[in-house]
């Protein structure tokens, strides 16, 4: 979520500013519009803290099923705890403009994301990667262990907070958002596909195993500036990684064993998140200690391109 599309209608983002929604949290900056959502920062009147609000489309949000589905999704993810995930503090609907919208608020993250490093030509050392890596597993397996997969796990979605700390975002919304667009993979962003596994690339089903993989592919990129299987279509960039091995660089010293594992082809031959995690403690003893990561400060829940 690193750049802002500004396909929506002008009136619906100058609209937002000031407005109350929820009879609470009053927005008071428009961030970025992509094709799903409208994203806002705001202020909640009740606990007298900044948010971050997602606002999802009307021509999903008017969709009985659709937001069956999101309450649903929402509750469970606003029952999740944890250091490495984005905390997801209520949700709900309104009437923006006469249309009906459903909305999430989630904590309000100003470290810049992953993707904000790349957009700004900061590759990560091994050391710094392997700390992301870290980071991002204690979250995924505490979310795998409660049945969650994230299923669009890309360099936009782990962000910094100003600790430093890096939270997931998007659990539970990602994949509700992505769902219809992964019944045909040929139908998915290019910049989404990037860092699909290869069971999703074939239409299969995935577990926590597919978010592993994808994180294989962001900490090798994080370190070497490439994306493996990177290709200039969505069906060539899918194609390309079914059956493969990922191919890792030298460059990530370390690194470069455990990635290797975390990015193989079948499910079943991969690491899990609480073995990657393991594997990267034990890749730690062999690497220096971190530099701090240089985050990026802006707001972290941008769209996508």
């Amino acid at each position: 979520m690193s750049a802002d599309r500004s396909d929506s209608p002008p009136s619906s983002r100058r609209g937002l500013a000031g407005r109350v929604l929820g009879g609470r949290y009053r927005v008071t900056r428009m961030v970025s519009a992509g094709a799903n959502t409208l994203i806002a920062d705001a202020h909640d009147t009740e606990v007298d803290r900044p948010v971050t609000v997602k606002l999802i489309r009307p021509e999903l949000a008017e969709q009985p099923d659709f937001r069956e589905r999101f309450r649903a999704e929402m509750r469970i993810v606003s029952s999740l705890s944890h250091p490495n995930i984005a905390a997801v503090h209520d949700f709900g609907e309104d009437v923006v403009g006469k249309r009906r919208t459903v909305y999430v608020v989630v904590e309000q993250l100003s470290g810049g994301s992953l993707r904000d490093l790349r957009d700004r030509g900061r590759d990560l050392d091994p050391s710094q990667a392997l700390l992301v890596g870290l980071e991002a597993c204690r979250g995924l397996d505490f979310a795998h262990r409660k049945g969650l997969t994230h299923s669009e796990l890309t360099p936009s979605k782990l962000v910094f907070g100003d600790d430093r700390r890096l939270r997931i975002v998007d659990f539970g919304l990602a994949h509700l958002l992505a769902e219809h667009d992964w019944r045909e993979p040929s139908r998915v962003a290019t910049h989404v596909a990037r860092y699909a596994s290869p069971e999703q690339a074939q239409a299969r089903p995935i577990d926590g195993k597919s978010d592993v993989y994808s994180l294989g592919l962001i900490l090798v990129e994080a370190v070497t500036g490439q994306v493996p299987f990177a290709a200039n279509s969505t069906v060539a960039t899918l194609t390309a990684r079914v059956g493969k091995l990922m191919p890792v660089s030298a460059d990530l010293g370390p690194l470069a064993s455990v990635l290797e594992r975390a990015g193989r082809p079948e499910p079943a031959d991969r690491w899990t998140a609480a073995e990657l995690g393991r594997a990267l403690v034990r890749a730690a003893e062999r690497l220096p200690r971190p530099k701090p990561i240089p985050i990026v400060v802006v707001s972290p829940f941008e769209e996508d391109p």
